[in-house]
């Protein structure tokens, strides 16, 4: 397991090692008494079959079904003076209570339930988007030991599996233990899946030959979407290069204009529907997923340098609206798929989906 030695302790920053059979015996016993926390405060009352644990033997993390859990909330510790209490916030609860309980299970057709709300699996739209998805590993060095997927998620396009091809090992963090499952199922031997919180990833520096965050970094609170980018080019290796998918949102100047029509109907409907509600008493839509789109100078101003790129210019819902087979919709894709080839800057910056591409070079 040369692996473990790429990771930290997430509260401590120390280095880790496997427990031994022994110690897995004499945990389980104070399992058994009520003697085991969590860092959050609650009890732990699961057997321990397998796990690591740092080398100041301070906090104990459980490997569960081949994978490793080092989310600091669920460390483990025979001592309540190591108790933090620093749980996850209410966004990234809702983020991972979606994506367990919901996203990443399938429908009949078997499509993830993320795919189905987020994108545009039309038969017309597929060529595009699987063209979309293949620029990413231009933007990647094609081989190397570990290759960092932050979100993961379940790996739900087969088209994601070439990004780690020639890696010895593909690293999955996610909040979520349903897409990790899923991610271990596709990746076998390949797959590192750890259950982390990529504003603090428990990596040593510099060890990730590449990595790829994939329309993941808006869906982290606001105030905490730099902290996540710079701990990926933290643990990027000198010579490693790396891409974040983001989404610009009401920052795209283009499909502000080709979307302005629709936006105007939904305010207008929201607040219709808010006004009938503090009419009746009704309570609003419940909260689905959080989602904060920064504006490109935010960026520029506040991360490591990069180059700007364009994944994808239109937004799914453009596509939904405007792309049809019956009205020259594969034709109208290609187009646009030329011109992001041609100015993919320009594109990066004025369309819906950007790719910001780093490249550690020290």
């Amino acid at each position: 397991m040369e692996w473990i030695s790429i990771l930290k302790c997430p509260i401590t920053g120390k280095d880790l090692r496997l427990l031994r059979q022994e110690e897995i015996s004499e945990l389980n016993s104070k399992i058994a008494g009520g003697q085991l926390w969590q860092a959050d405060g609650k009890a732990f009352n699961e057997t321990l079959v397998q796990g690591l644990i740092t080398v100041d033997n301070t906090y104990i993390y459980p490997i569960i079904k081949e994978i490793i859990l080092l989310l600091k909330d669920l460390a483990i510790t025979d001592d309540k003076n190591r108790i933090i209490k620093d749980t996850i916030s209410d966004d990234k609860k809702l983020v991972k209570n979606f994506y367990d309980q919901r996203g990443w299970h399938t429908d009949e057709a078997g499509n993830y339930e993320d795919a189905v709300i987020y994108e545009d699996l039309r038969e017309v739209s597929k060529d595009y988007i699987k063209k979309c998805h293949d620029r990413v590993s231009r933007f990647l060095n094609p081989s190397g030991k570990y290759m960092l997927d932050a979100a993961s998620g379940a790996l739900q396009y087969t088209d994601y599996l070439q990004y780690s091809d020639s890696y010895q090992y593909r690293v999955c963090v996610d909040f979520s233990f349903q897409a990790l499952s899923e991610a271990k199922r596709k990746l076998g031997p390949k797959g590192l899946c750890i259950l982390c919180d990529i504003t603090n990833l428990p990596f040593r520096d510099g060890v990730m030959d590449g990595f790829v965050s994939l329309n993941t970094i808006y869906h982290i609170p606001k105030e905490e979407q730099v902290t996540a980018i710079k701990e990926l080019y933290r643990v990027l290796a000198v010579n490693g290069k790396g891409v974040v998918v983001y989404d610009w949102f009401k920052h795209s100047p283009w499909m502000n204009f080709w979307m302005l029509p629709f936006r105007g109907f939904v305010f207008i409907k929201n607040r219709i529907l808010d006004g009938f509600g503090k009419i009746f008493g009704t309570k609003g839509a419940e909260r689905r997923l959080y989602f904060y789109a920064h504006e490109p100078e935010y960026f520029q101003k506040n991360l490591p340098p990069y180059q700007l790129k364009v994944w994808r210019s239109l937004s799914v819902h453009f596509m939904r609206y405007y792309v049809h087979s019956w009205f020259f919709g594969k034709q109208l894709l290609q187009w646009v798929y030329n011109k992001e080839e041609k100015q993919p800057d320009v594109c990066g910056l004025k369309g819906e989906y950007p790719m910001l591409v780093f490249e550690k070079n020290q």
